[in-house]
């Protein structure tokens, strides 16, 4: 790759790794939904306490009804447990039971393993370089939409 591009063609580079590319990337980096089941179940493993439909919604970036049809999902599968809250009765809060637990640490397991395959295959100077600059992406990205 050449030292320095226009804005313009780094812009069309990136798009094409978007478009072209994205099945190849996701393969390695997203075998499993980041907005879903997986991703909910995610979530509720990292707040660690029962969070409401509303909250889980909001941070998956999902519509109330996305996030109805995914509870509903794993409270079928006995991943979710569902309380109302002793705050608001009308209000129903969600927590991990311990099947949803070591399903989303396997989930998580499989795809970290994926994760450092990548790397060691990058090198240790790339690796690092590339971590730095998706940490970099993701805070300009943030920045931009006022996240």
């Amino acid at each position: 790759m050449e030292k320095y591009k226009d804005y313009e063609t780094l812009a069309e580079n990136l798009c094409d790794i978007h478009f072209l590319y994205s099945k190849d990337l996701s393969n390695v980096f997203e075998q499993h939904s980041t907005r879903g089941e997986e991703a909910a179940l995610f979530w509720l493993s990292r707040l660690e306490s029962p969070v409401s439909a509303g909250e889980l919604a909001a941070r998956l970036g999902i519509t109330s009804g996305r996030i109805a049809n995914i509870l509903s999902s794993l409270d079928r599968k006995k991943y979710i447990e569902r309380h109302r809250s002793s705050r608001d009765r009308r209000q129903i809060n969600v927590a991990l039971t311990d099947a949803g637990a070591d399903h989303i640490r396997s989930i998580y397991k499989n795809a970290k393993e994926n994760h450092i395959s990548l790397l060691k295959k990058m090198g240790d100077e790339n690796a690092n370089e590339f971590i730095r600059l998706m940490n970099l992406a993701i805070q300009t990205a943030s920045e931009m939409t006022g996240a």
